[in-house]
């Protein structure tokens, strides 16, 4: 089944792949995304070049049924990178780049959301739903490529920081040093910080705590801390009577769950401001 919308070619349940072979050769500054027929797998639609280096579509090849009834795939196939993504957008909400054939581009890109993220990231705002409703119909109504690729990115940083929060809230329902509950005044609050943490650290809760504002902007930077048994350790330059005033004592003490003994460390070791 080879059907034909505007710019964009889709080659599904063909009976051999010949004619998605044939387009391969004829555009070669093509674009292509591979879709698993289930639709289960999130690294799907997987957006493809062409002639983009991977290997991933070899065109000598006819015998890898890639796009024919036995295939667990489909190719959606167009010359417009442009409406491939937005027709990938439109029917499963996402879009994910081939590595390999958009390396420099996914570098560059990584570089400028380490910058963007460190100032964009605002985990205290409650309703980070909204936000993302937002960024999507700016998206739908943005023409520059380069804005759409801005806009991407923010939503899926919005939702990463959705679900970190979300998390968190399971494990800290308020503030383990102060009580507060008030959840929109809770700050989720990173232990080993987001800029030098992995993906996988990034989203993890057992990185971080629920904490009142004043709590978070002491432990963000790096004037207290918590020794391996739970109990804070305060920067000698936070004397008793500002103690009492940001309502913290050295008795204060937190449980340290396993899976965040290692972010605790971390955070002693390099955030924790060390006496002069």
């Amino acid at each position: 089944m080879e059907k034909l919308m505007s710019d964009i070619k889709i080659f599904k349940d063909m009976p051999d792949d010949g004619a998605y072979i044939d387009w391969l050769k004829n555009n070669k500054n093509g674009f292509i995304l591979n879709i698993d027929k289930g639709g289960t797998q999130s690294i799907y639609p997987m957006l493809h070049k062409a002639s983009g280096g991977c290997n991933s579509f070899p065109t000598e090849r006819k015998d890898k049924n890639w796009t024919t009834n036995d295939s667990d795939y489909f190719k959606v196939c167009s010359n417009s990178r442009k409406k491939l993504s937005e027709w990938s957008w439109s029917e499963y909400d996402r879009e994910n780049r081939c590595k390999t054939c958009f390396k420099k581009e996914l570098d560059e890109e990584k570089t400028a959301w380490l910058t963007e993220e460190q100032n964009f990231y605002t985990n205290s705002i409650p309703h980070l739903g909204k936000n993302i409703a937002e960024l999507k119909n700016r998206l739908a109504s943005e023409t520059s490529p380069e804005k759409q690729t801005e806009l991407k990115i923010l939503i899926k940083v919005r939702r990463g920081q959705d679900q970190f929060r979300q998390d968190l809230l399971k494990l800290y329902p308020s503030c383990p040093l102060t009580g507060l509950d008030i959840e929109p005044l809770l700050i989720a609050s990173h232990i080993k910080p987001w800029s030098v943490c992995n993906n996988n650290e990034r989203l993890d809760p057992f990185n971080g705590l629920m904490l009142a504002p004043n709590i978070d902007a002491l432990f963000d930077k790096g004037l207290i801390t918590f020794d391996t048994d739970g109990t804070i350790k305060i920067h000698p330059t936070i004397d008793p009577e500002n103690q009492e005033r940001l309502g913290i004592s050295r008795d204060m003490k937190l449980k340290i769950e396993p899976e965040s003994e290692k972010y605790f460390e971390y955070h002693r070791n390099h955030v924790f401001q060390k006496e002069e």
